[in-house]
């Protein structure tokens, strides 16, 4: 059974008064949305091979000037992800040629993390169809 946030709200005013129904329908139409833009933009990925995370990994790189590089904490703090997560993520992003890991400055412990030509094309791609499965939703507002 699946209720309309209305049903869910007038519920809650029943059955728990002290409940904000103003609130609680707003933080369910948001999170509802939210769910329906995330499966989107999934469903849109899939066409490009690319889970959510390795998208957004590519999009951050993209994101900043050429030549799209980044150090892992940077890039940590831009998609909020733990370094061990990161980690898997770019071993295998590397071994498709999406990214590469560059000798750094200094003492060559940290390796940057730099978008290459192919994963450029590839999250362009994937940017416009996301983006467009993300407007057909927000046009139904």
């Amino acid at each position: 059974m699946t209720d309309s946030i209305e049903e869910i709200v007038e519920r809650m005013r029943r059955n728990w008064p002290d409940v904000s129904a103003d609130q609680t329908r707003e933080v369910m139409s948001l999170t509802r949305r939210t769910r329906l833009l995330q499966e989107a933009a999934q469903t849109a990925l899939k066409a490009f091979s690319l889970t959510r995370s390795e998208f957004e990994l590519l999009a951050a790189l993209r994101s900043h000037d050429p030549p799209h590089i980044l150090t892992p904490t940077d890039l940590y703090d831009a998609i909020l992800m733990s370094s061990g997560g990161l980690t898997k993520l770019l071993k295998g992003m590397e071994a498709r040629g999406l990214v590469s890991r560059p000798a750094g400055e200094g003492d060559g412990r940290s390796k940057p993390i730099q978008l290459t030509h192919a994963g450029c094309d590839l999250v362009e791609k994937a940017m416009s169809a996301v983006q467009k499965a993300e407007a057909l939703l927000l046009a139904k507002r």
